[in-house]
């Protein structure tokens, strides 16, 4: 009868098991992990290079506010700018409806303020007696980003909305693995749980990192800026707790129940953690009242 040979793996991240029939492993994860971070430090150099010129001078929403080369949106293949981050919502959401002024502010530029004001009166309809908090209308003192910021600086805090994701559901999946592990004694789900919270936990820090770097980059007026506090603290607590995780998985090697306490601990208290951050991420997009 042919026999199974097993190989270990020999990482600090996995505690060493007993070999047995039916063992697998993950080679070369650090390698993997190192191209992968490579790769993506290479396509935020070739975007940041690659980045286009805007189109217009003035935002196509409020004619008569200039457009920030930092806020800007493809439509048709060309690059256009916005004065705040409201007016690119709301370009995005019904971008026919100013298309009449995204012509004038490109081809008009030295059209007088008078001028543009009223055209911004016929296609923009500002309700001139109510307030921004009253419309959820934008306020400039409040909602336009730092231009002073690099343009690198700037993409990297954009790429927190694609790492974001990943933590998102890495680690509540390892603590569900986790949980399943110690159900069934399943050496298989106990690796896949620890797989997916070294994962999760490194990408956590990451996202973290970009988002204190994209809400730099941004203000919010009234209510939002404390959801947005409330964002950036959960987001580091989560970062943190990930690293101690990580901390309690090398503590294993050495001290098998006080690293098992370690990282259960805080997976657990990540289980809870995670969406409650994350509520408070979508929050900032879709509004306060968007769950309930």
């Amino acid at each position: 009868m042919p026999t199974l040979t097993v190989i270990s793996i020999d990482s600090p991240f996995m505690p060493p098991e007993p070999t047995k029939p039916g063992g697998f492993y993950f080679p070369h994860m650090k390698s993997k992990i190192n191209s992968v971070l490579q790769l993506l430090f290479f396509i935020t150099l070739v975007a940041t290079a690659s980045a286009s010129e805007v189109i217009n001078q003035f935002c196509p929403v409020t004619p008569e506010e200039p457009a920030e080369s930092s806020i800007t949106t493809e439509y048709k293949g060309q690059t256009i700018g916005f004065c705040c981050k409201s007016c690119l919502r709301k370009f995005n959401a019904n971008s026919e409806a100013y298309l009449a002024n995204l012509s004038l502010a490109k081809t008009d530029q030295q059209t007088s303020n008078a001028e543009i004001e009223t055209v911004h009166l016929d296609l923009h309809e500002h309700n001139e007696t109510a307030t921004p908090k009253q419309t959820g209308e934008h306020d400039h003192s409040t909602d336009h980003a730092h231009s002073e910021e690099s343009p690198a600086v700037i993409f990297l805090g954009k790429l927190h909305v694609l790492s974001v994701h990943l933590p998102i559901a890495l680690l509540p999946i390892a603590a569900i693995l986790e949980i399943l592990s110690i159900a069934f004694r399943s050496h298989r789900m106990k690796f896949a749980a620890r797989t997916n919270f070294v994962l999760g936990a490194l990408f956590a820090i990451v996202a973290a990192t970009l988002g204190w770097i994209a809400a730099s980059q941004s203000n919010y007026p009234g209510d939002l800026a404390e959801i947005l506090t409330w964002h950036r603290w959960l987001g580091v607590s989560v970062a943190s707790l990930s690293l101690v995780g990580l901390l309690g998985i090398l503590v294993m090697r050495k001290s098998e129940t006080w690293g098992v306490y370690i990282y259960r601990g805080t997976i657990f208290i990540l289980l809870v953690l995670v969406p409650i951050a994350a509520h408070f991420g979508g929050s900032l997009i879709y509004g306060k009242d968007y769950l309930f």
